[in-house]
């Protein structure tokens, strides 16, 4: 659905830009206090980029793990349905009524708890003066438990409540639109009898809060598609951001982001048995490097480079000026008589190491040494881009492995060359494969790895004792502990050769400067996408270079820095 475009302004602030409008600095854009974290997921262009008040890691949940939470709240805490409930429906209530401060609203119930949810929504916003109408697409009389009591609370309280009939003119007329239609529990496409009312909805010219999320949105089986959906211009979870809301394509159909935890016990919200991950953005910018204006080129690190070969000597040079714009004091780059003059003229700012060479070009057996004695004084080493995958650079792959002990990032080639025989390895190495790389270390077929990249990621992690970052939209970062952080986030324009090359350096760069592998992993990915969407708003996705995106870097760098900034001081 495409909705028209819109600012949606928040008392007391900037104006928010809607899910229609490219991306905008985020400086200034207000934010929700106490239990809630403001997300917006950067999707190409299509969405804001990311502004929170959350300052920790956030669990995210499958539709499975959020209903076992929810169980054990009441069975273990003694919370009873209706509490967890009318909690929700208030705290859904709260933001429509801070955000929008609507004069008619019309809610849209269907049946189950997100229904309940809705009537609870209906009867503060009523109790709030508000003109509210829900519209009761099943009837009432279907509703069982709590749901059944928050119709009956509505009612009491004298919310009008009317048929499916009355639903386009009362969408016509609505400020607001709330979809409280269908939940997490929905297993499949949405049934045919409901896609009108979704349609409907997808029409209507007010602002579409969706609760907990948009009507349709759900975790998808392999060669499953959405279907007909709700898009909504914000959505208000509970308890935890859902793996659906944060992944393509649910994301698509987010908008904005809220995610309220209401009552819920913190030891089931945040329990360490649930192995999936989110960084809010204002958590990542207080992540980045400090650089003391008395630091000089030894502060912020030394990274060596060990890649290219004569038929691709841009992959050396994109990931060492990646590495350079990242932060890192010195980049030393292995290479070849043959091929230093090119690199002296394309980027004057790294050290060339000259190290042996055999006729063609490449490096010689005599080279591995030579690289090897040189690592002891580095912090930190990039390997693979363009190098080779010939039965030379597999076993300078294998030694600098078992040798070295700095940490490193390994990409590209150098996966190649640990496909065959896939070794033990250690944390401090990230790995960085892209999907069919993946495959290709895992033994399966790059299908197999994208209809369960979640699995994917955490196996090579376990298997290997390595960091490792799979490539891809919405990128994955796993730690050998089992767990996995979710980089959210796509664009085309990093669909072009090179691109990789670019983020091996980065990632390299943050190694060097004193960050945790899984962290450099995942600051990397983050800083990649939004240097790449800088790109394509100036020049649109089609045609962003991937040295265009090494030298947007920093300013992927300063957005998460004014996330953190604008987190900081509206706390003051």
């Amino acid at each position: 659905m495409s909705a028209s475009i819109r600012w949606k302004y928040v008392p007391g602030g900037e104006p928010v830009l809607s899910r229609t409008r490219p991306c905008e600095w985020n400086a200034g854009v207000p934010l929700v206090r106490s239990k809630s974290l403001i997300l917006s997921l950067p999707k190409g262009l299509q969405t804001p980029l990311p502004v929170s008040d959350f300052r920790s890691t956030m669990k995210v949940v499958t539709a499975a793990q959020m209903s076992e939470i929810d169980r054990r709240a009441q069975a273990e805490f003694g919370i009873s349905e209706d509490c967890l409930m009318n909690e929700a429906g208030r705290a859904v209530a709260r933001v429509i009524r801070d955000r929008f401060s609507p004069e008619r609203v019309c809610v849209v119930c269907g049946k189950g708890n997100n229904a309940g949810d809705g009537y609870v929504v209906a009867r503060e916003l009523h109790l709030a003066k508000a003109d509210v109408t829900v519209v009761a697409v099943v009837s009432p009389s279907e509703l069982r438990g709590a749901a059944s009591r928050a119709y009956a609370s509505a009612v009491q309280a004298g919310v009008p409540i009317v048929g499916p009939d009355p639903l386009p003119d009362l969408l016509a007329q609505a400020d607001v639109v709330v979809d409280a239609l269908l939940g997490t529990g929905v297993k499949g496409p949405v049934r045919q009898e409901w896609e009108p009312v979704v349609l409907e909805i997808s029409r209507a010219p007010g602002i579409v809060v969706a609760v907990d999320v948009p009507s349709g949105v759900r975790e998808l089986h392999p060669g499953e598609t959405l279907g007909t959906v709700i898009s909504a211009d914000l959505t208000v979870t509970i308890g935890c951001p859902k793996l659906a809301l944060l992944t393509y394509p649910g994301s698509e159909h987010v908008g904005e982001l809220i995610v309220e935890r209401i009552n819920f016990p913190a030891e089931l919200l945040d329990s360490e048995a649930l192995e999936l991950n989110y960084e809010p953005p204002s958590r990542l910018g207080t992540w980045i490097p400090h650089r003391p204006a008395i630091g000089h080129k030894g502060t912020f690190g030394k990274v060596g480079i060990i890649a290219g070969s004569p038929p691709f000597a841009g992959a050396a040079i994109l990931s060492t000026r990646a590495a350079l714009r990242a932060g890192c004091g010195l980049a030393y780059l292995f290479t070849t008589a043959a091929l230093n003059p090119v690199y002296k003229m394309a980027i004057p700012e790294a050290v060339t190491v000259i190290v042996s060479e055999d006729p063609k070009g490449y490096l010689t057996e005599e080279a591995h040494g030579e690289i090897l004695r040189r690592t002891q004084e580095l912090d930190a080493l990039a390997i693979g881009p363009g190098l080779g995958t010939t039965v030379r650079q597999q076993r300078l792959v294998r030694e600098l492995i078992r040798q070295s002990t700095i940490p490193m990032v390994v990409d590209a080639d150098a996966l190649t060359c640990l496909a065959e025989e896939l070794p033990q390895l250690r944390e401090s190495i990230v790995l960085t494969p892209h999907p069919g790389e993946m495959a290709r270390l895992l033994g399966k077929t790059t299908a197999e790895v994208q209809a369960a990249r979640i699995e994917a990621v955490r196996s090579l992690a376990t298997r290997t004792g390595a960091t490792v970052l799979l490539k891809g939209a919405d990128s994955l970062i796993a730690r050998p502990d089992g767990q996995v952080w979710i980089s959210p986030g796509a664009t085309s324009a990093l669909a072009k050769g090179g691109t990789g090359d670019v983020l091996t350096g980065l990632i390299a760069s943050l190694l060097a400067q004193g960050m945790a592998p899984w962290q450099a992993a995942l600051l990397g990915a983050q800083v990649h996408l939004r240097a790449a969407i800088r790109c394509a708003r100036a020049i649109g996705e089609r045609g962003v270079l991937a040295s265009e995106v090494a030298d947007a870097l920093p300013y992927g760098f300063l957005e998460l820095e004014e996330c953190a900034l604008s987190t900081r001081d509206g706390d003051t």
